[in-house]
């Protein structure tokens, strides 16, 4: 929690949140590991709650990005100009502009 200028602010998953919409409809963030080749991870932060909302996406050797729904057909996808995480089920494709794309499946943490 920060206060800056008379107001609150909540830290959640690495977004600023302010005090007063963080009593409303709180989001329901679900971070998910997908391991990928190399022993690298790409963690993602879902909105369970709003399928709608943007994921953060932490990718391996990146800083986190938060990256809005882009229109699919089915599974997931999230974009800007220059990344892309589509997937379904518990596998995910992420692409960065220049680089080949990386395929990832959900790490079986705790087994």
């Amino acid at each position: 929690m920060l206060a800056r200028s008379g107001m609150v602010v909540f830290l959640v998953a690495g977004l600023a949140v302010p005090a007063a919409q963080a009593g409303a409809a709180a989001p329901a963030l679900r971070r998910v590991a997908f391991a990928c080749p190399g022993g690298q991870v790409l963690v993602v932060a879902f909105d369970t709650a709003d399928p709608s909302a943007p994921a953060v996406v932490d990718p391996p050797g990146g800083p986190a990005l938060t990256l809005p729904i882009l229109p699919h057909a089915d599974g997931i996808r999230y974009g800007d100009a220059g990344h892309e995480l589509r997937g379904r089920g518990r596998a995910v494709t992420w692409s960065e502009a220049g680089k080949p794309p990386v395929a990832c499946t959900e790490a079986q943490l705790g087994r």
